[in-house]
């Protein structure tokens, strides 16, 4: 018999770890996908899907809580809320964010979306509930969260009591008011407590960057398929799509300007996701939505401050360059109408419309502005209250024929509607959220010196100042995907300072070198050479 010489290090037994996970954690969500696919194309009985996929589902989350997390985080990327008109797309008919009662015989009022949220909470706290010796991580985001969902439901009740409406209580109104809400506190929670090893992390930015890149080319499929057939559409993606591709844009600055010496995964992942870049720029440049422009701005000044506050010396290197590239490219594009100038379009068209689609938005928010101006003046501290329709004093053209139902209690101008619905205190609250979040995500790309978690750290930043850009013009606080995208972000920002530890401990670890039936040490560094 022939002794095998092997040398195991700490590092390439999470390699193999990572490579485990995320196969299983791709075969589950193929197979959840599949199961929602039969459930649109098969004419048979539901039943028996349903609950094979059900069972499928329990049995994944209970053996592998983050499956849970990572299909929350994959879904909310790749399948849309709602269609979008004059496309007929399977990821805006598969039923994800419906309740069961609203596509199927079941008399049930939650969906998909709830079922594996509430799955996947109920098995992170049963050990701790339990007293298992478990910890529950709250992490710095916990608080603020905790008082801003008390108002959101003493809000609620507010509405049931009496509120500042015109109409009556309406309880199905109040839920879709505020369920995102909720969605963004559990999904934050799941991410503190099941994003806990570098391996997962990378499996959770491996998702990310597969989501991404199959909706670039989704994207591209369907320009394609518009321009052959001759079809007049305002979008080919969803509204909150451009923040998705405007945080990936950011992560993939981030690792160019500050991942100095990234480990050979995070280069690997650098590598995949400038590959992915080019038909991401080509789907946001045709998609046709103003605010993605004007969001991913945002993102990339915050990168240029960070640059210029930490590396000062490359900034100064830069900026002549891009500067000069900027005003040749405003020079020649200003008064484009290509596709190359749809930048310039987005930002020109705030203030000067030139589309007869551009200027009816431009005016519908102009109508309803005055609508919540009229109602923060009526009740500025106590807010209306949630399920209850504001009142209007100038008449907005009716929405009910483009599927947003609920038009009367919820405005495009998020920020605002916030306020006055929830009143000065609730207000007040969501800002203590959305600042201590990038107030956290700034202290920790300073305190990192991992590159790779500093990326990661700028793009949560920028995400929560994206978010709320782009809610100041579109109902970017009530979308279900955003919100469930943003508290898994949160949830991993606050985990950030924990994996730069294990990097450090996993560098100073043994090497365990196998030599037939002895086992024998040495330092890392030795191993290293060795190997």
């Amino acid at each position: 018999m022939v002794d095998v010489t092997r040398n195991l290090s700490v590092h390439q037994q999470l390699k193999r770890q990572v490579r485990e996970r995320v196969v299983l954690a791709a075969g589950l969500i193929l197979c959840a996908l599949l199961c929602a696919i039969s459930l649109v194309l098969l004419t048979g009985p539901l039943p028996l899907v349903l609950g094979l996929a059900a069972l499928c589902l329990v049995v994944a989350i209970s053996l592998r809580p983050q499956v849970g997390l990572y299909l929350l985080l994959f879904c909310s990327l790749f399948l849309e809320q709602w269609g979008i008109a004059g496309i007929d797309t399977l990821t805006a008919r598969l039923p994800f964010y419906q309740t069961l009662s609203g596509y199927s015989g079941f008399p049930l009022p939650v969906s998909p979306l709830e079922m594996v949220l509430l799955l996947t909470l109920a098995v992170v706290a049963f050990p701790y509930i339990a007293r298992r010796g478990v910890p529950f991580v709250r992490g710095p985001l916990f608080v603020p969260l905790l008082l801003f969902m008390a108002f959101v439901v003493a809000s609620i009740v507010y509405g049931i009591v009496g509120g500042g409406g015109v109409g009556p209580f309406d309880i199905r109104a109040a839920w879709e008011e505020t369920r995102s809400f909720f969605y963004l506190a559990v999904t934050y929670m799941l991410a503190c407590n099941l994003i806990r090893t570098r391996a997962q992390l990378r499996t959770f930015a491996w998702l990310f960057v597969a989501a991404i890149g199959l909706k670039s080319l989704q994207g591209i499929v369907r320009y394609v398929n518009v321009r052959a057939n001759g079809l007049q559409v305002d979008a080919i993606t969803g509204h909150e799509d451009v923040v998705f591709f405007a945080a990936f844009v950011l992560l993939v600055v981030g690792l160019l300007l500050f991942g100095a010496k990234l480990d050979l995964p995070a280069l690997r992942q650098r590598r995949i996701m400038l590959l992915v870049l080019p038909p991401l720029i080509f789907t946001l440049l045709v998609t046709n939505r103003r605010l993605g422009f004007v969001v991913l701005g945002v993102g990339l000044a915050l990168a240029a401050i960070l640059l210029l506050r930490t590396r000062r010396d490359l900034f100064l290197r830069l900026a002549p360059v891009v500067l000069v590239s900027l005003g040749i490219y405003v020079g020649l594009f200003w008064n484009g109408t290509g596709t190359l100038s749809e930048p310039i379009r987005a930002v020109r068209s705030i203030v000067a419309p030139e589309t007869e689609r551009d200027r009816s938005s431009n005016a519908w928010r102009d109508l309803e502005n005055i609508n919540i101006d009229y109602n923060l003046r009526i009740a500025p501290i106590t807010g209306l209250g949630f399920g209850r329709p504001y009142s209007f004093i100038v008449a907005e053209p009716p929405l009910d024929e483009t599927g947003f139902t609920y038009w009367r209690y919820i405005a495009h101008n998020a920020i605002y509607w916030v306020w006055m619905k929830m009143g000065l205190p609730g207000f007040i609250l969501f800002w203590y959220v959305m600042g201590s979040a990038v107030v956290l995500g700034l202290v920790t790309f300073r305190q990192l010196r991992d590159g790779y978690l500093r990326a990661l750290a700028l793009t949560v930043a920028g995400v929560v100042l994206m978010q709320v850009i782009f809610s100041y013009g579109d109902l970017g606080l009530t979308y279900s995907r955003s919100m469930v995208f943003l508290g898994c972000m949160l949830g991993v920002l606050v985990r950030l300072p924990v994996f730069e530890v294990q990097k450090e401990a996993e560098q100073v670890a043994p090497v365990v070198r196998r030599e037939g039936a002895r086992v024998i040490t040495a330092p890392a560094t030795a191993g290293a050479k060795t190997a």
